[in-house]
């Protein structure tokens, strides 16, 4: 759900907004810099509510995910207070808040503790929460499952001859040696029988987002982090042999998937999988599953499940609504937070299929029928992914350096996957890069 989303009949139900609306001739102005594309069109939607019941005027600039980083780093450098309300990715927190870009709002939710709790204790460590105080809600979640053909894993020609050649009942995996097994035993070419018909292209084991992306950093989290490891250490250093480990792991899934994994992100990989050329991903992000169970539609007999990623460990992030310190507006620019990423918006964001951060959401029985598979059948993984990693959270988020390393990351994991330098090589280069980019050992706060 990185592409827009249809929603003509959400945008009639809130046009009239007219049971919030009050007299107003002087509303106080508010601007809003946020990602292009369906994150904005859909929350652009809940805006006018908001206007009408705060006697507010909020405007939305929308800005290319890729320059949305730099744009504001700009803007708060200079203080200009250009943008009232920010958009950050989890990795940017920590130095939009070390910086003093941003207000923290603990004062602002000291009375609003039912608010804050309902977002998963997972959720605020990795997107809230930093050197003890509160910087924002999340109002859309990418945290990451894996989704997989369940077809494929119930149909009983392919559990015997798994079983036959491993030695193990074919089931979802729980490690990522099954994960491995897996995906080669699917990897098969045109012309071999899968579920006892012959294929008519290639087929593989496993999509992955391999290409020139940031996104294959999120992927590997879940390896590191279920080695029980991190990107940084405790001391700011990038533990070298662990990451090689978790290289060399994501190497050996290479083989087993398309030839485009060297050039996709997330959506090429969700266009693997609607066009029946792929069994299963690796940690992938759970917000994909509306276009994910399309896939049903396009491949006869396919069933497809969101279930956790091995070791039940994957990336966990969201975008992180917070307030410029540069705000002329800051007491209205608080409440708009708290509107956008409370339980009235975030239950009509989940009503369009979005991915919502609140507990309350995801855990809603209204999600949890046949009718409302297609568009929020991921809520209850979700929602289990954040219990399983309850107490987790990477020191990559605790840096004040975290958004510039995420950025540099993923030219040595690429160039290893791509085969130009080897796992060691990759592992040692990023040790070195995030050295440089830190001046030492990386600050990591407690």
């Amino acid at each position: 759900m990185r592409k827009s989303l249809a929603s003509a009949g959400l945008l009639a139900l809130l046009s009239s907004g007219g049971a919030f609306a009050q007299e107003c001739t002087d509303p106080v102005q508010i601007t809003w810099s946020t990602i292009a594309g369906f994150y904005t069109d859909a929350m652009a939607s809940f805006v006018k509510s908001f206007e009408d019941a705060n006697c507010a005027k909020v405007t939305v600039v929308n800005i290319d995910n890729s320059q949305l980083y730099n744009k504001q780093v700009i803007e708060m450098v200079g203080q200009t207070g250009a943008y009232d309300v920010v958009t950050l990715e989890t990795a940017e927190k920590a130095e939009f808040a070390e910086n003093g870009f941003i207000r923290p709002m603990t004062a602002f939710f000291a009375d609003k503790q039912d608010l804050l709790n309902d977002v998963s204790p997972t959720l605020r460590a990795m997107t809230v929460e930093y050197k003890g105080d509160v910087w924002g809600l999340p109002y859309y979640t990418y945290s990451a499952g894996m989704f997989v053909r369940q077809d494929l894993l119930d149909d009983p020609t392919e559990k015997e001859a798994f079983k036959a050649k491993y030695g193990y009942e074919l089931a979802a995996p729980t490690t990522w040696e099954q994960h491995r097994d897996i995906a080669e035993f699917f990897t098969r070419k045109q012309g071999d029988m899968l579920k006892g018909q012959p294929l008519d292209k290639d087929f593989y084991g496993v999509g992955l987002m391999a290409g020139p992306f940031p996104e294959i950093q999120d992927e590997m989290s879940a390896m590191i982090w279920g080695m029980g490891s991190d990107w940084l250490n405790a001391e700011g250093k990038v533990p070298v042999d662990d990451v090689e480990k978790a290289m060399d792991m994501y190497l050996r899934l290479m083989p087993f998937a398309p030839p485009a994994a060297l050039t996709v992100t997330y959506d090429g990989v969700m266009n693997q999988m609607k066009d029946c050329q792929i069994a299963m991903t690796a940690g992938f992000f759970l917000d994909q599953w509306p276009n994910a169970v399309k896939t049903e539609e396009n491949c006869p007999g396919a069933t497809m499940a969101a279930i956790e990623a091995p070791l039940k460990k994957a990336y966990v992030g969201g975008f992180l609504l917070a307030v410029s310190s540069s705000s002329a507006n800051p007491e209205m620019a608080e409440k708009f937070v708290a509107h956008i990423g409370g339980p009235e918006i975030q239950q009509q964001f989940a009503e369009m299929g979005g991915a919502s951060t609140l507990t309350s959401v995801l855990t809603n029985p209204m999600f949890a029928t046949p009718e409302k598979r297609a568009t929020n059948g991921q809520y209850a993984t979700l929602n289990q992914v954040f219990e399983s990693m309850a107490g987790f959270s990477s020191n990559l988020f605790k840096t004040p350096f975290g958004a510039k390393i995420y950025n540099t990351m993923q030219i040595p994991l690429q160039s290893a996957a791509s085969g130009q330098i080897s796992a060691r090589e990759a592992a040692e280069q990023l040790a070195a890069d995030v050295e440089k980019i830190c001046g030492g050992p990386c600050p990591i706060a407690n």
